[in-house]
């Protein structure tokens, strides 16, 4: 997200390196299932293709919006694994 923060800043106009970043994100948000995310990714690389700078800081906030939310839901949910303890300490139920 900071790559992304900064290309936009240090290379105004530059939709191809902008494209870059965010196609490298999008990836990484399809791997592990985020497809809000990546959904906004794909909003934003179409705004690029379209040489649409209002359209690419629009879908960026949506993006940063979105990675908020998935960044607290993943945080949740690590927090509720470090609470179960180590798999290996789990015991199977007496029948």
């Amino acid at each position: 997200m900071s790559n992304i923060e900064q290309a936009l800043d240090k290379y105004p106009r530059d939709f191809n390196r902008w494209d870059a970043y965010m196609q490298q994100l999008k990836g990484s948000c399809s791997s592990i299932g985020a497809s809000r995310m990546k959904n906004e990714c794909m909003s934003f690389r179409d705004s690029c293709g379209q040489g649409n700078v209002e359209g690419c800081m629009r879908s960026f906030q949506k993006v940063k919006r979105e990675h908020a939310i998935l960044r607290q839901k993943l945080e949740s949910y690590f927090q509720l694994l470090r609470q179960a303890g180590p798999a290996g300490a789990a015991t199977r139920p007496v029948m």
